[in-house]
């Protein structure tokens, strides 16, 4: 799967609110006005196309065991990439197919 391909699937399928989970903490996230709007139970977090390429990009550098594990990406300063690591984990069924 290519990014455009993912960021397609996001689009289509969070028109409407649906619920996830990082590793600690549970939110929804849904498409709004070209990005992503991920709501936890205190904050609404607004996510660009450009940060989750970012971190897509990552991801397709890293062995694909290791694409879905949150703490891989605390060096990329990217406060909400755990809740980008869950929508890819969720939306992209075969970590190896990642391109």
């Amino acid at each position: 799967m290519r990014f455009d391909e993912f960021w397609g699937i996001l689009a289509k399928e969070l028109v409407e609110p649906k619920q996830f989970a990082t590793q600690t903490k549970s939110f929804s996230a849904r498409y709004s006005g070209g990005r992503i709007l991920v709501t936890t139970s205190d904050t609404v977090w607004p996510i660009e196309r450009s940060t989750v390429r970012q971190i897509w990009t990552k991801a397709i550098s890293m062995h694909e065991k290791m694409r879905f594990v949150h703490t891989n990406y605390s060096h990329e300063n990217i406060r909400t990439s755990s809740y980008i690591i869950s929508l890819l984990k969720h939306f992209v069924a075969d970590e190896s197919k990642m391109e």
